[in-house]
């Protein structure tokens, strides 16, 4: 993420909407699999709802990842972000393990931003390129269904045709295209263009300071943080509350 000297608010602010889609969407699931909503979760309109928040999370990753190594690449920067999402990759394995010991994630959200954060690099200087790989590897995770991925060890690359039962999922083909082209994206904000007084608009000071905007632009600032403790707090609560009601 940028540094707080070069932060965007209005970056910020969209990030932290995503996570309070995320956020709903997990509590929904939540419902779902204590039986306090019937639905066919995962089917339907959940399906453009997870879309739409990937699509922001990922094309953001890409957004920051230029905007921060914009000057050439922070080493120091991509070790210590990178030591805090292999950390947070095993929390979520593990977790999930217990959450649904037949859906275990093995290559989700947090695992692919890892993964594409370093495979982004190449890209950083070469925004064009980045724009039309990140068109084509979207269009061809979108397009192209083989067997060679099908093995586990490869299912992280994607164009499975059949995916293994996971509580998240999130392979490269196609979601590496949003990253690379939030790359592009990102370079358009540059000094006195229309993208910088876009990202640089403060949400929170134009719509009246309202305490939801100051929640989001907080929320997009430790977006990593809420994606590991929220779900365990809404389980853990509808658990005990599964637990004291049907008793």
């Amino acid at each position: 993420m940028p540094s707080s000297s070069q932060r965007f608010p209005f970056i910020d602010w969209l990030r932290g909407f995503a996570i309070l889609l995320m956020v709903i969407y997990h509590f929904c699931y939540d419902l779902y699999f204590f039986g306090y909503l019937d639905t066919a979760f995962g089917k339907g309109y959940w399906v453009p709802f997870r879309y739409v928040i990937v699509v922001s999370f990922l094309s953001l990753v890409g957004v920051s990842l230029a905007l921060v190594h914009k000057n050439g690449i922070r080493w120091a920067n991509m070790l210590k972000r990178s030591g805090q999402l292999v950390l947070a990759s095993i929390f979520v394995s593990v977790s999930s393990y217990f959450v649904a010991s037949d859906k275990v994630t093995v290559f989700g959200i947090l695992h692919f931003i890892l993964v594409a954060s370093w495979f982004a690099l190449p890209f950083l200087k070469r925004p064009l390129f980045a724009l039309m790989m990140g068109a084509a590897v979207f269009t061809i995770g979108h397009a192209v269904q083989v067997t060679w991925f099908e093995p586990v060890p490869l299912h992280w690359i994607g164009l499975v045709t059949e995916k293994r039962p996971a509580l998240d999922y999130v392979p490269m083909f196609p979601w590496f295209g949003m990253v690379l082209i939030g790359v592009y994206l990102g370079h358009l904000i540059k000094p006195n263009s229309l993208m910088t007084k876009i990202a640089s608009f403060d949400v929170k000071k134009s719509i009246d300071k309202s305490v939801v905007s100051k929640i989001l632009e907080w929320a997009g600032k430790h977006s990593l943080v809420i994606y590991l403790v929220h779900q365990p707090i809404m389980f853990g609560f509808l658990y005990v509350f599964n637990f004291l009601y049907s008793n």
